[in-house]
């Protein structure tokens, strides 16, 4: 009999946790600290001396700014967080890509553990490239050619 979505989510709640609190108190702090130096800016002063609203000032202006340098750190994370899948998975006995590799390297499977690398490179590659395109939509000024 198998589990229900509803039990295989509240398995997942602690592998979750370890994977994402490290990484996102880094994107936290580098967010907090960009949003400090953007906020002290010129064009900051003049949209809040034309009347916009607080809201419209912190979303449209000063984080669509700030949020540049926090793409980055996400796009390189996806290593990080690819590697710590490996021991997660291991140590909470999770089936996914990260057992597969464990496993492929304690039986010396080479073939498999090829695919897996070649397919974490891809997918570390994939999110590089979402992370220029991202760039090039939030900021206009970006131009590639």
């Amino acid at each position: 009999m198998s589990e229900g979505v509803g039990d295989n989510l509240i398995h997942l709640i602690i592998p979750v946790f370890v994977l994402s609190l490290p990484l996102s108190a880094m994107e936290s702090r580098m967010l907090r600290g960009e949003m400090l130096e953007v906020l002290n800016q010129v064009y900051i002063q003049v949209a809040r001396a034309k009347g916009l609203r607080q809201r419209v000032v912190l979303l449209r202006h000063a984080l669509r700014n700030a949020v540049l340098p926090v793409i980055t750190i996400i796009g390189l994370q996806m290593g990080t967080l690819l590697g710590g899948a490996v021991i997660v998975e291991s140590i909470f006995s999770l089936p996914g890509m990260g057992q597969l590799v464990f496993d492929s390297i304690v039986q010396r499977d080479y073939s498999v553990l090829n695919g897996c690398v070649l397919f974490m490179g891809g997918t570390i590659l994939l999110t590089n490239l979402a992370v220029d395109v991202l760039y090039a939509f939030l900021d206009p000024r970006i131009r590639y050619s």
